[in-house]
């Protein structure tokens, strides 16, 4: 479903602040697989979701989606096959707008770019349909503004509007980073509960790594701009934190501080 073949990239080439993001990432994820990734800061995560996200562009490699190659496709029209949610909890949303606007905008999208859904009965009930599993009581709350929820709530309606249209590929940003961690664990928990019931192809990096051993089918650790290490299956769901950090020597304080 997704597949990153030899992915490099380079900030300020040839200048006194040239930095070397990655340095040639191979990674490919199977039709509903659920990766979470974890390394320290300036491992290069985020520069690789943006390179899958299409808004940076690598010096050299290739990005393919269910078997197409995206590399040369702009952000705009990359995002028919990419739902994304980011650490930025308004970052998604319209804060001004009500939950079932937003959600109506995110359909719109899905449809045509510029095109708002219709707020009709059949559509509204989509909405509730959508919201209710998550446990939140948004379903309920349909014309309540965004920017008066909490930010676990601006989250949840986030993660439903990225499902809109059915994208192939989810990719989720620190997603939680900036809740308190018990609205980060009901968000992962309603993150988890989303992906299961789509089956959705899911790309996830974190700073969390309890819920980088809890979370996921497969564990990918990055380490200056390079994949350093891969778990799944029960070696995964064994492994510590300590292990983490002891068998690879990354103490990193952001990572152990989140855990």
């Amino acid at each position: 479903m997704l597949r990153l073949d030899g992915i490099r990239k380079t900030f300020h080439p040839g200048e006194p602040d040239q930095r070397t993001a990655l340095t040639g990432v191979d990674l490919t994820l199977a039709k509903g697989d659920f990766v979470v990734m974890i390394g320290s800061n300036g491992a290069g995560k985020s520069t690789l979701l943006n390179v899958v996200a299409g808004d940076i562009a690598p010096d050299a490699g290739r990005v393919f989606i269910d078997g197409e190659d995206v590399t040369a496709l702009p952000t705009h029209e990359r995002s028919r096959f990419i739902g994304r949610v980011f650490q930025d909890t308004s970052a998604c949303t319209a804060p001004g707008l009500t939950i079932e606007e937003n959600l109506a905008l995110a359909a719109g999208r899905a449809k045509r770019p510029g095109l708002r859904s219709p707020l009709d009965r059949d559509s509204r009930a989509r909405y509730r349909a959508a919201l209710a599993p998550l446990g939140l009581g948004l379903e309920d709350r349909l014309q309540t503004r965004v920017d008066l929820l909490s930010g676990g709530q601006r989250q949840a309606v986030s993660l439903v509007m990225a499902l809109s249209g059915e994208p192939k590929l989810l990719v989720l940003d620190e997603h939680c980073a900036a809740l308190d961690p018990r609205t980060a664990e009901t968000v992962m928990r309603a993150t988890v509960g989303a992906i299961e019931r789509t089956g959705i192809t899911t790309l996830m990096i974190t700073h969390n790594m309890h819920h980088a051993i809890a979370f996921g089918y497969r564990l990918v650790m990055l380490h200056e701009g390079r994949v350093l290490f891969e778990a799944s299956g029960e070696g995964k769901s064994l492994l510590s934190v300590e292990e983490l950090v002891k068998r690879f020597g990354i103490v990193d304080d952001a990572l152990l501080l989140a855990s």
